[in-house]
């Protein structure tokens, strides 16, 4: 019987939401899954209080298992296209969220798809910078989340605000998140990090626009 994962010490709790995501996907999304845990490693070595071994022991059994995966998975050898995988799919799960939050029928799946292609476009900057628009779209799924669970804690159903001026976005959000993605990055959308007692965050000031 293989042993135990240890406890998620304190300070890589940050990386737990990429770690929930490669489960999730582990049987339908193999490839995706397998870099969601690369980047939970990547990050986790980066953001690990050295002075508390027990991080290493959490993330040693993570290091194996990526190690077993490019051993054993088809999908892994020879795949050249990894990071426009997990773009796209993050892509696909976005429209879907998105095309919901604009129907009106924006619920806890929609929070949680929004939420979702967030993480997913975050596990993207392992090859770097992400491109402007998907950049955008990273910050406006963030932030739609949290507008969305608030509506949904209030009991009502979320609203696009109908605005054209391309300021708003760049005017609410780059307050919030800085001017690149990766400024981000020192505070992923981690599960619980961001929620109160009833498992819902709280909302920024506004709503941004789509962005185009």
């Amino acid at each position: 019987m293989a042993a135990a994962m240890p406890d998620m010490p304190p300070s890589l709790k940050s990386i737990k939401e990429y770690l929930v995501k490669s489960k999730q996907l582990a049987n339908v999304k193999p490839v995706v899954s397998h870099y969601c845990k690369v980047y939970a490693v990547e990050q986790g070595l980066k953001k690990r209080d050295k002075a508390d071994k027990s991080t290493l022991s959490f993330i040693m059994p993570l290091m194996d298992e990526l190690e077993k995966e490019k051993k054993e998975m088809a999908e892994l050898k020879g795949c050249e296209d990894a990071q426009m995988q997990v773009e796209l799919f993050a892509l696909e799960i976005f429209k879907k969220a998105d095309d919901q939050y604009y129907a009106g029928t924006a619920n806890l799946s929609t929070y949680q798809s929004f939420r979702a292609a967030a993480t997913l476009f975050e596990v993207c900057l392992q090859w770097g910078e992400l491109p402007p628009d998907v950049s955008e779209k990273y910050k406006y799924a963030k932030v739609t989340a949290i507008e969305i669970a608030k509506a949904v804690k209030e009991g009502r159903v979320a609203m696009p605000k109908q605005t054209s001026i391309a300021e708003d976005i760049q005017g609410e959000l780059d307050a919030e998140a800085g001017s690149s993605p990766s400024a981000t990055m020192g505070e992923p959308i981690a599960e619980g990090e961001d929620d109160d007692d009833d498992g819902i965050p709280l909302p920024p000031p506004s709503m941004p626009p789509p962005p185009t």
